[in-house]
């Protein structure tokens, strides 16, 4: 972790009130701090209740104000104790939990995007996490689904299968975040399995080399060969599975970092006429 780590962790601190029940115990303690105020400072009666001589004596009372403040303090201290001892340290475990599963997609997702070849040979500490935004995946959605590149979509092939293994025994990290992010995890998971599945598939060719298909190496090269049309027609079409497999990812790894935004979301799969077009052919 960087410099700026620490400090972020920080400004992190308070998204434990996401959660519905420690948001209202967050909330239930300053309220009874605030209670506590009222009882012990004594306000002047209002006038709406000068009619009620009995309730103002009783509410004034010192055997009311020692029951109720020490009622309220018992509340405020027990949540000071709770945060002290449970949610802290619970929350800094789960983020430092966190920060290992997001360098894990970072770093696929960093490997397509850099075109870095030897990124399965990186630490995975070298990942940067702030490639995980819902904005730059988006970014890289649209990017996999109008410009597909082979070599980046080979680059990040490359660092799911080193990392795959990482992918499969960390459920355990992802538990204690709770059940839906393991549930999310158990599918981002899954997502990497199927782009691995596709590591075996490269077409082989004693002759032809994907530079010739993808990125006009074409000297000296006849395109209306039957071997080389056999091969382009071999080489997209295990392009465009590599497309799919890596879009699918992509779009589960935006359900990882913005989760909010998917809430009212079905999971489901993606439609592969909306990735990949119809076929072309070396003569097009």
């Amino acid at each position: 972790m960087g410099p700026a780590g620490p400090f972020f962790m920080e400004i992190r601190m308070f998204s434990f009130l996401k959660d519905r029940r420690e948001f209202w115990l967050f909330w239930g303690a300053w309220m009874a701090f605030a209670l506590l105020l009222i009882v012990k400072i004594k306000f002047d009666v209002p006038v709406a209740m000068k009619d009620w001589p009995r309730l103002i004596a009783a509410l004034q009372s010192d055997a009311f104000e020692d029951v109720v403040g020490d009622l309220l303090t018992g509340l405020i201290a027990a949540y000071f104790f709770y945060v002290l001892i449970d949610l802290w340290p619970r929350h800094k475990n789960e983020a430092k939990a966190l920060r290992i599963l997001n360098l894990l997609i970072a770093s696929v997702i960093q490997a397509y995007e850099k075109r870095h070849f030897f990124a399965h040979t990186m630490a995975i500490t070298q990942a940067d996490e702030k490639i995980l935004t819902k904005e730059r995946i988006d970014a890289f959605l649209e990017e996999v689904k109008e410009r597909p590149d082979y070599a980046k979509l080979k680059c990040a092939l490359f660092t799911a299968h080193s990392r795959f293994s990482d992918f499969r025994q960390t459920l355990a990290i992802a538990s204690p975040l709770g059940a839906d992010r393991a549930l999310q995890w158990l599918v981002i998971t899954d997502k990497v399995r199927l782009f691995v599945d596709e590591y075996e598939n490269h077409p082989e060719s004693d002759t032809y080399r994907p530079s010739q298909v993808f990125y006009n190496d074409i000297v000296d090269l006849d395109q209306d060969h039957k071997d080389f049309i056999r091969y382009f027609s071999d080489m997209t079409g295990y392009r465009d599975s590599l497309r799919i497999c890596f879009y699918e990812l992509l779009e589960q790894a935006n359900r990882w970092v913005a989760p909010e935004a998917f809430m009212a979301e079905q999971p489901g799969t993606v439609d592969v006429n909306d990735i990949i077009e119809p076929g072309i052919s070396p003569a097009d």
